[in-house]
C-alpha cells in the first residue's frame, strides 16, 4: 500500500453518473456499476507538477483511483470501463466491503496512429489482502514517470522481468504466456477425452511443444 505525497492528493469523489455520461456503457455493464461499486474516488495525480519528476511521451501523468465495493467482487469489465473513461495511465486500488485491498492496472500507451488516443492493453490485478495487514510504503524510486509506471505495473505481472527487459516487451511476453496457457489447458482436456491411441500420441506431441514454449517464456 503506497503512501502518496500530500502534493499529489486530489481526494475527489467521481459520481458514477459521470462515468455513464462519458462512456455510455451498455445495460448490463451499467447495472453492474450500480450493483458492485459503492464509490469511485480520484485519490491522487502523479505529474511533474505534483511529484517533481519529469513526464515521458508515453506517461505524461499517472492517475490513482480508489474503488469501494458493495461486496467482495468486481467484474473485470468495470475496470476496463474506467480505463476507457480516463485517458491516461492509471493505478486502481480496490477495497471490498470487508476491508480487503487489491491493486489493478492495465497497460496503457498512446496510439501510434493518433497520440491523442490511448490503447488499453492487458490488465493485471493483485490478490486481495486484509487492509490491517498492510503497511504504507513510500513510492518507488524513479527518474521519470515512465519508470514509476513500470514500478507500479511490474509487481502485478505474473512473470518475472528479464535483465534490461523494457516494460512493453515484458507485457508482450506475458500476453504470449497467457495465450499459451489457455491453449495448453484446452489441449490437455482434448487429450484426456481422446480414445484413439494414434490420435492421442499426436496430441501429446503437440502438448509437449506447448509446454516447451511455456518454459521458454518463463525462463
Amino acid at each position: 500500500m503506497f503512501k502518496f505525497p500530500p502534493s499529489t492528493i486530489v481526494d475527489r469523489v467521481i459520481p458514477k453518473t459521470r462515468i455513464v455520461e462519458n462512456s455510455h456503457p451498455r445495460g448490463r455493464l451499467k447495472d453492474l456499476l450500480t450493483q458492485q461499486i459503492q464509490q469511485i474516488r480520484w485519490h491522487a495525480k502523479l505529474s511533474p507538477e505534483t511529484i517533481h519528476i519529469p513526464a515521458t511521451p508515453q506517461v505524461p501523468e499517472i492517475q490513482i483511483f480508489h474503488l469501494t465495493l458493495k461486496g467482495d467482487e468486481i467484474h473485470p469489465d468495470l475496470l476496463g470501463l474506467l480505463d476507457k473513461t480516463i485517458p491516461q495511465p492509471m493505478l486502481i486500488t480496490i477495497e471490498t466491503d470487508n476491508h480487503k485491498l487489491a491493486y489493478s492496472a492495465a497497460y496503457k500507451r498512446p496510439s501510434e496512429a493518433d497520440a491523442a488516443q490511448w490503447v488499453v492493453g492487458a490488465r493485471f490485478t493483485s490478490d486481495f489482502t486484509s487492509k490491517d495487514s498492510l503497511s504504507l510504503q513510500p513510492l518507488p524510486t524513479a527518474l521519470d514517470l515512465g519508470q514509476l509506471y513500470s514500478a507500479f505495473l511490474t509487481p502485478l505481472i505474473p512473470l518475472a522481468g528479464r535483465k534490461n527487459e523494457a516494460l512493453p516487451l515484458l507485457i508482450e511476453r506475458c500476453n504470449q504466456y497467457q495465450q499459451c496457457q489457455r491453449k495448453t489447458a484446452q489441449l490437455t482436456a482434448k487429450v484426456n477425452r481422446e480414445k484413439q491411441f494414434n490420435r492421442r500420441v499426436a496430441l501429446n506431441q503437440e502438448l509437449n511443444s506447448l509446454k516447451a514454449e511455456l518454459s521458454s517464456l518463463t525462463s
